[in-house]
């Protein structure tokens, strides 16, 4: 009886402490939609076209990140999408890159300056960290169904902008 006594027990803390560690990531934290209008962004990245799955995107992404992660550039990291990520296609068309703040930055090699154009967006922030944080496909429904909620019709683009370890937004262009 003792044994079970100690399992139900440990069973209970192991519970509050993963409890806690959850909410201290922010898994309770909810998404915070709103209507805003960007200034534009100057966007330093590298063009992906192919499987979300692929290898080649991952080894993309992180080394991008670590462009920031190392000083190398100082910016955001942010993976600008030409088409929905999400959709039925496993197919990425992409730029996969930093925001900066100063056009006179020096482009790594085989990374492209472009300007993203000052519009107005839904815009979705997320504070946790990534391990409890909902999907990005998630974040896109949320943004699809205020939209339709309040009567706006979305663009294409979408912008994932990851600017704090646990701070990620998401943009989606109204279209006019």
């Amino acid at each position: 009886m003792k044994k079970v006594q100690i399992i139900i027990a440990l069973s209970i803390v192991i519970i509050i402490i993963a409890s806690i560690i959850y909410a201290q990531l922010g898994g309770t934290k909810d998404i915070r939609i709103t209507k805003v209008s960007t200034n534009g962004y100057l966007f330093i990245g590298k063009k992906y076209e192919g499987k979300r799955s692929s290898k080649q995107f991952g080894k993309l992404m992180n080394e991008t990140a670590d462009l920031v992660k190392a000083n190398q550039v100082k910016g955001s990291f942010a993976v600008y999408h030409f088409i929905n990520p999400d959709s039925e296609k496993d197919t990425l068309n992409s730029l996969v890159g930093i925001i900066v703040s100063d056009s006179l930055q020096t482009a790594p090699q085989d990374y492209t300056l472009k300007k993203i154009p000052t519009q107005e967006v839904l815009q979705a922030v997320l504070i946790s960290h990534w391990l409890v944080s909902p999907s990005p496909a998630e974040v896109t429904q949320k943004l699809q169904a205020f939209a339709l909620s309040n009567g706006f019709i979305l663009g294409d683009t979408i912008l994932e902008k990851y600017n704090k370890d646990k701070e990620i937004i998401t943009e989606i262009n109204i279209k006019k």
